[in-house]
């Protein structure tokens, strides 16, 4: 409690004594903190709500989620929503019967949250104890979200890496249809953001960062140095570079990628049985992939949209002993001059057409010496 001013203390604050009170539970809107365990569960609300506009809107907004736990779970509601916000009801009409199945689908699913515990520490042992921190900040996208998700690795004094989860953001994708690459480019752009938010708010040194993402578009996107791109894509690479550099940004497997099972859209039973919360597996290991220090090229630059074409323009170099002005100095007036030249372009018309044909006289062109 010293780390917060006074003056944002709450009025009734009172001291917990941990002997006693270990059964207690303290609750912040849906988000409970059992004591006991020292776990976060959620408390969702039973009340049953009218298939309306109105109804499911409140049934979404209704889970507090902050840290993004069951984002997974959330972010298929918010879809859910966006598709039936779509038909041109009003806030209290019913909808469409036959949208009515997936909804209820969705909303029963939720009680199986109030079994899910997830532990309040981010690992085992604490970062103090910790030899190397490092944040992992996974990204993914499809056609209907885009979601980051980051973690903790720690490294004890033996080698033994511990893995813990700290923060996810998933967004639902614009309703201006984009491409896929692009779509993976917002989840990078997002995945920066959440790492940013986390090393300006958490009380933890972090040694590194390192990012992850499946799509090699993206990642040939971030490590290009020779092409130009159209301004949307130039400006997300401009703000994922303006945070974090190249040689951070590491391939993922899909099926390795824990942000991916975002884009599934899991049910809460279901949650436990993803790496979703302990993270993926090669992250307690050393990385045996073999894209870890590696450098992407630019896939396909020639039929990719975004990138500029290729301009190839010639370089003329003008080399010393040629004709130039500097030989005019030799003629006493503009007369001469003019006569000169227009004789000298006569005589290699000449010349060009039948050298054979030239007057002997000139054949050396002895009669244009001055400004030869």
């Amino acid at each position: 409690m010293d780390a917060f001013p006074s003056q944002d203390h709450a009025a009734d604050l009172k001291d917990l004594d941990f002997e006693s009170d270990l059964h207690s539970l303290q609750r912040t809107l849906g988000l409970n903190w059992d004591l006991k365990s020292d776990t976060f569960n959620f408390g969702v609300a039973s009340e049953e709500k009218p298939f309306t506009r109105r109804g499911v809107l409140s049934i979404v907004n209704s889970i507090y989620d902050p840290l993004g736990f069951i984002a997974l779970v959330t972010i298929h509601g918010k879809a859910i929503l966006r598709e039936l916000m779509q038909q041109n009801s009003d806030w209290d009409s019913p909808l469409p019967e036959e949208k009515e199945e997936m909804w209820h689908t969705w909303r029963h699913s939720l009680k199986d949250l109030s079994s899910l515990k997830i532990s309040r520490p981010y690992t085992k042992i604490s970062p103090l104890d910790a030899t190397q921190r490092e944040l992992c900040v996974f990204s993914d996208a499809s056609i209907k979200a885009i979601a980051a998700v980051a973690y903790l690795k720690l490294t004890d004094t033996d080698g033994t890496s511990h893995v813990g989860f700290i923060m996810e953001k998933a967004k639902l994708t614009p309703s201006l249809e984009h491409t896929v690459p692009r779509l993976e480019l917002c989840a990078a752009v997002l995945a920066v953001e959440l790492a940013e938010l986390i090393s300006s708010e958490i009380d933890i040194h972090l040694d590194t960062t390192t990012f992850y993402t499946d799509s090699k578009v993206v990642l040939g996107y971030i490590y290009n140095k020779t092409r130009r791109f159209y301004v949307y894509v130039s400006n997300q690479i401009l703000r994922i570079r303006r945070y974090s550099r190249p040689e951070q940004w590491q391939y993922v497997l899909t099926d390795q990628n824990p942000a991916d099972i975002a884009m599934r859209f899991v049910t809460p039973a279901h949650i436990l049985d993803t790496s979703w919360l302990p993270g993926p597996k090669f992250l307690k290991h050393p990385f045996q992939g073999t894209f870890k220090g590696k450098i992407f090229q630019l896939v396909n630059p020639s039929l990719d949209t975004e990138i500029h074409p290729q301009v190839l323009t010639l370089d003329t170099t003008v080399m010393s002993g040629q004709l130039g002005s500097q030989r005019f100095s030799k003629f006493s007036s503009w007369r001469s001059l003019t006569r000169a030249i227009a004789r000298l372009i006569h005589i290699a018309l000449l010349f060009h057409k039948n050298p054979e044909a030239m007057p002997s006289s000139c054949r050396g062109w002895h009669c244009c010496d001055a400004i030869c």
